[in-house]
């Protein structure tokens, strides 16, 4: 009689650590896919944003030759209409340069956010 008592105990025990085996292993293999998910979305993450600084880059080399061209004509003019002119520019080139910056972290952003 107690040898079929603790054989049922043992059966009953063995039954439940194999289920929680298999719930482990469930949730392993879940934590694993959200791992992956997570380490892919990293690495688009780092490509965009290794993107988004070379366009910068080229952005800022941009203005920066704009106002080398702005100042060479600057130096160059001499009635009030072209130094009026070249405000004109100068205010030109700071309004592409704010526009650029929005639109880069505007499109970063509906690129990585979603």
């Amino acid at each position: 009689m107690m040898i079929v008592i603790a054989a049922y105990f043992f059966g009953y025990s063995h039954g439940q650590n194999i289920e929680e085996l298999n719930n482990a292993r469930t949730e392993i293999t879940a934590l694993r896919s959200a791992l992956e998910e997570h380490k892919a979305q990293q690495t688009a993450d780092a490509v965009a944003l290794a993107k988004l600084r070379v366009a910068e880059s080229a952005s800022r080399t941009e203005l920066d030759r704009m106002r080398s061209q702005l100042a060479e004509i600057e130096r160059v003019s001499k009635t009030a209409a072209d130094r009026q002119r070249n405000r004109c520019l100068r205010l030109a080139v700071e309004g592409r340069e704010l526009l650029s910056r929005a639109e880069q972290a505007i499109k970063f952003c509906a690129e990585n956010h979603r």
